[in-house]
């Protein structure tokens, strides 16, 4: 074997194929819907005079990012079933093998997801959704 492959501790599932899709890019995807989703929403909103947009962003800000939190805890709890008593920082050098370099590559990207949507979610408490009423 050579630097980085290792094989996986005897009795340690793996999980599943959607599961591991789930926890190493669910919160990525969480955060292209909210991104993608909240322009044309508050676009289409603004331009129809719905009432309420605001509340509507702001609840599914809050609803995808905890599923991006829930994607990157499931990574986290993946990556420890794996890593056993391995430092995160000694993870970060030399994961032991490929699902823990997945399940730590959803842990990074979860978290960084997340803050991502939460401070896109910001705006919507902040400033007026359709711009300011300046007659």
């Amino acid at each position: 074997m050579s630097q980085g492959e290792t094989e996986h501790p005897a009795g340690v599932a793996v999980g599943s194929p959607g599961r591991t899709l789930f926890a190493v890019m669910g919160g990525a995807l969480a955060w292209a819907v909210h991104f993608l989703g909240s322009y044309a929403f508050v676009a289409v909103a603004c331009v129809a005079g719905w009432r309420g947009v605001g509340l509507s962003v702001g609840l599914g800000t809050a609803l995808l990012a905890g599923l991006a939190v829930w994607s990157t805890l499931d990574a986290w709890r993946g990556w420890r079933r794996v890593s056993g008593n391995q430092p995160l920082d000694d993870a970060l050098n030399e994961p032991r093998g490929w699902f823990a370099f997945l399940m730590l590559t959803g842990v990074l990207l979860g978290g960084i997801s997340a803050f991502a949507i939460v401070l896109q979610g910001l705006g919507s408490l902040v400033l007026p959704a359709c711009g300011w009423d300046v007659r």
